[in-house]
């Protein structure tokens, strides 16, 4: 079969079916406001169970403070995005 005959005359190949749009998408204030608050509430919580006088191991409390690190970034970028 000829690539001619895989395809009737009418129709495009696959390759150049689908064309790469740039996306324009923004949120709404309130969403990006949801948003961001929803993680750097968490990444404080995070930060705040990370605190010395808080129980737990050494090693989990440092886990616990990169997330909450992780999560503040991610609450900047979301409100930025």
């Amino acid at each position: 079969m000829s690539t001619s005959e895989s395809h009737p005359p009418n129709s495009t190949p696959p390759d150049s079916a689908v064309a790469a749009k740039p996306s324009s998408y923004n949120d709404c204030l309130s969403c990006r406001i949801i948003g961001s608050g929803a993680f750097a509430a968490t990444g404080v919580y995070a930060l705040r169970m990370a605190r010395p006088s808080a129980p737990g191991s050494i090693v989990g409390k440092r886990i616990i403070g990169g997330l909450g690190v992780c999560f503040l970034v991610g609450s900047v970028l979301r409100w930025r995005m």
